[in-house]
């Protein structure tokens, strides 16, 4: 296995076992993420992400359909599952648990150097996502 799918593989491991330190421990202190909320700088700003996806769905699953790496760079393919049993950090506030179990896809890009991850994009229908939770018409 490349060492950037190793990478991919530690925050993914991470995420699915509740393992903030885990799933954090791929990425630089300064390393740039941009997701359907927005983008962000620094692993602190990241850490905070993946806790609060941690702890609104502390079953999630991330199946991966396919990994493809190409020099500094990695696209992951990904079908998120998870039951949202607590609550959920959002920038427009907190979302009490539904209950409701959700599964949408996402891409994942990640691009590395020096053994760690700096830069990190993730793409999902946020609407689908949303109105999974009950908290947009289907």
């Amino acid at each position: 296995m490349s060492e950037l799918l190793e990478l991919v593989d530690t925050h993914y491991r991470g995420l699915e076992s509740g393992d903030l330190e885990l799933a954090a421990s791929p990425f630089t202190a300064d390393v740039a993420t941009e997701f359907p909320s927005g983008p962000m700088e620094g692993i602190e700003a990241l850490r905070g992400l993946i806790q609060a996806f941690i702890t609104a769905f502390p079953d999630l699953k991330l199946a991966r359909r396919n990994v493809w790496v190409s020099g500094d760079s990695a696209v992951a393919e990904v079908t998120f599952s998870g039951t949202h049993t607590g609550p959920l950090v959002t920038p427009e506030g907190e979302v009490p648990p539904t209950g409701k179990s959700v599964t949408f896809p996402l891409i994942d890009i990640f691009t590395a150097r020096d053994g760690k991850v700096v830069e990190h994009r993730g793409y999902w229908d946020n609407a689908l996502f949303l109105s999974q939770l009950g908290l947009l018409p289907s």
